[in-house]
């Protein structure tokens, strides 16, 4: 105990936080005061919500007067996410002094307005928060610019600011407005992340003012948002470190955005020449985007080819490209999408209905570090470029949906590869109709890492075996979309390869069965039939009392000799008044065949060569209910048996063509 109170904090606070256990904690908080201290500020460094009574608890300590501990000067980060609604402007009050607090996530409460979180930064306007760097209030869909521009007066240091809100919903969110971002941007210089996301009364003023008072910005999410190209023009001249810009669904974007903005005017650094290199390296730093990561222009219909070959050549080392619903791109943004090579791994080309097979075979070629790729929709689309995409070692994701032209043989092109077999995730083939269950079991059964499997719509899917399987369809869905909603995650996916394997054995078990079957028949049949040309010859031979050669005479005792079946009394009994008794008791006697005449029979006979010897093994008539036997040249007529077995055993199969 007494070794323990002597070790250095630095040395203590090292040594704890390989602790990752709260409980862990707990029990070196009783080592001594100095432990105790340590573990406490690590405990409540950054407090972990599950359940509603634990915040409450948590913020009636933090208003106690007199604690054991400065419990308020220990926390540093607070995450209420998980408690959504839960989270009431009378609890987030309570935060109001944690001065060291630089993280705080609210998240999906939606229940909190402006008085929480004006009472939780504080009215007093000489009390500055140095230490809050990032706030998210997502979906927090009370705020407005009340709360924004609180914000801006005590938040100087601030670094990050989620403002983005879920589309859905009975209305447009419209609480927060140009003033409140005008206002952020001139007092929060040093932001460098906004995210706006569905704020519909953000317009180009607010941008502007973010691209102009915020050099260091490096995301910017603007979805649905009211900019034009004028927005664009002044972040790629001013946004100099920008990584992260998503434009989603902003409708009044076009190409002069990106072929008219900084992005043209100065040449990229490969097209410099080596003579005047010292001269441009700064000019070319200030607007070649070397440093953009992420760019997401879905549906921004407008722009064309031309946008794209110019946003290529200015980023050449774009990570994640999102052109969804980008009607006007053709193969030619195809190719050049391929120059970013090693580069490029999320691809999105959803709904781009003029692409072909030639662009994305090229595509797979350069590009071969892609690790999602979405073709939805793309209808052009064959096999050939699934082939070739099978070949990329790091696919995770592949989304197929609705490109009809698909087979079963690009299913078998992925499981062609042992590298895919480790890296596939999620496959999306909804729609696909052309696919079978061969090909599917096979994709299940190789992609061992498979978690995700759509196959909505599909017709050898939508048996009720298979959809047990499936994940419950969402409760906005129809009654039809609910009958062929067929999609596979997690546990399903592996249900649904255990049944798979299971019907393969059932199978397997069966053709084995059926070959053991077919070999016995076979067996029968080659100790039962006599083959009509040696019988014939020897006939001809035994009539003509000409001596049979060896072969004849083993070809005689192997075909002829039934001794070895037995035949019961009551078939003879019932055989005795016909006209051939004498033949058939000669014949499982081992004697010498007797000859005979019936003048009577309507046996039909194959003539041999003499035109008069009939050598009718077995038939049957079209009622099968007589069967006439003839061997050698004694036919006899029997009547319909009981015993199929004793028929089929003593005669041969009366269905089987060979015995004819």
């Amino acid at each position: 105990m007494s070794t323990a109170q002597y070790i250095p904090s630095e040395l203590i606070v090292h040594i704890l936080k390989y602790l990752s256990h709260p409980s862990d904690l707990s029990s070196c908080a009783l080592t001594c005061k100095s432990w105790s201290l340590h573990a406490v500020e690590l405990l409540w460094y950054k407090p972990n919500f599950v359940r509603s009574t634990a915040w409450v608890s948590f913020c009636m300590v933090l208003q106690t007067q007199k604690t054991l501990f400065p419990y308020t000067s220990f926390i540093r980060r607070i995450n209420l996410s998980l408690l959504s609604t839960h989270v009431q402007d009378a609890h987030l009050t309570s935060l109001n002094d944690c001065e060291r607090l630089e993280r705080v996530t609210l998240t999906g409460c939606s229940n909190l307005t402006d008085n929480g979180i004006i009472g939780f930064l504080g009215t007093n306007t000489n009390k500055i928060r140095k230490c809050l760097v990032s706030m998210d209030l997502g979906d927090v869909t009370n705020v407005t610019d009340i709360s924004i521009k609180r914000i801006a007066e005590i938040c100087p240091n601030l670094q990050g600011l989620n403002l983005s809100m879920c589309k859905e919903g009975p209305g447009r969110f419209e609480g927060i407005t140009d003033e409140g971002i005008v206002m952020l941007s001139e007092s929060c210089t040093g932001l460098r992340r906004i995210k706006l996301n569905n704020c519909v009364k953000v317009s180009d003023n607010s941008v502007i003012s973010l691209a102009k008072n915020c050099p260091a910005l490096l995301e910017i999410d603007l979805m649905n948002c009211n900019i034009t190209n004028k927005s664009l023009l002044e972040v790629f001249k001013y946004s100099k470190e920008l990584r992260e810009f998503r434009l989603n669904n902003c409708a009044d974007i076009t190409d002069s955005a990106f072929t008219e903005s900084a992005l043209s005017k100065l040449p990229s650094p490969q097209s410099t020449s080596l003579h005047h290199h010292h001269q441009h390296t700064s000019l070319s730093s200030a607007y070649y985007y070397d440093q953009l990561r992420i760019l997401d222009l879905t549906s921004i219909q407008s722009i064309t080819d031309h946008a794209v070959r110019q946003i290529i050549a200015a980023a050449p080392k774009i990570r994640n490209l999102v052109l969804n619903k980008c009607h006007n791109i053709t193969d030619e943004s195809v190719l050049a999408i391929c120059q970013l090579g090693r580069y490029l791994h999320y691809l999105h080309l959803g709904h781009c209905l003029r692409l072909t097979d030639y662009s994305i075979v090229e595509l797979a070629r350069h590009c071969t570090r892609i690790r999602y790729l979405d073709l939805a929709c793309c209808g052009q689309l064959t096999d050939r470029s699934v082939v070739e995409l099978a070949t990329l070692p790091k696919l995770k994701r592949i989304g197929l949906v609705k490109c009809q032209n698909i087979t079963d043989q690009a299913i078998y092109a992925l499981t062609s590869h042992t590298r895919i077999a480790n890296s596939l995730e999620r496959v999306h083939l909804s729609y696909c109709s052309r696919l079978t269950i061969p090909a599917i079991m096979q994709l299940v059964n190789f992609c061992e890492k498979l978690t995700h499997l759509s196959l909505t719509s599909v017709p050898a899917f939508l048996r009720p075996d298979f959809q047990r399987f499936r994940r419950t369809p969402p409760k906005e869905f129809s009654t039809q979309q609910r009958s062929v909603f067929c999609v596979f995650s997690g546990r399903g996916v592996r249900e649904l390869r255990g049944y798979f394997n299971q019907l393969a054995a059932m199978n397997a078990e069966a053709l084995q069965h059926q070959q053991q079957h077919l070999q016995h028949l076979q067996h029968n049949n080659n100790n039962n039939n006599i083959n009509i040309n040696d019988n014939i010859n020897i006939n001809n031979q035994q009539q003509q009392h000409q001596p049979l050669s060896t072969t004849q005479q083993n070809i005689l005792q192997r075909h002829v000799d039934l001794s070895h079946i037995d035949i019961p009394t009551d078939v003879l009994s019932r055989l005795h008044r016909a006209d051939g008794i004498q033949a058939m008791l000669a014949l499982r006697n081992g004697r010498p065949l007797a000859s005979a005449n019936t003048t009577n029979s309507t046996t039909p006979t194959i003539s041999s060569p003499n035109n008069n010897i009939p050598t009718t093994i077995g038939s049957s008539n079209t009622a099968g209910t007589r069967t006439a036997v003839t061997v050698g040249t004694s036919t006899t007529e029997i009547g319909a048996y009981d015993d199929e077995d004793i028929n089929n055993e003593v005669f041969g199969d009366a269905n089987d063509t060979d015995v004819l």
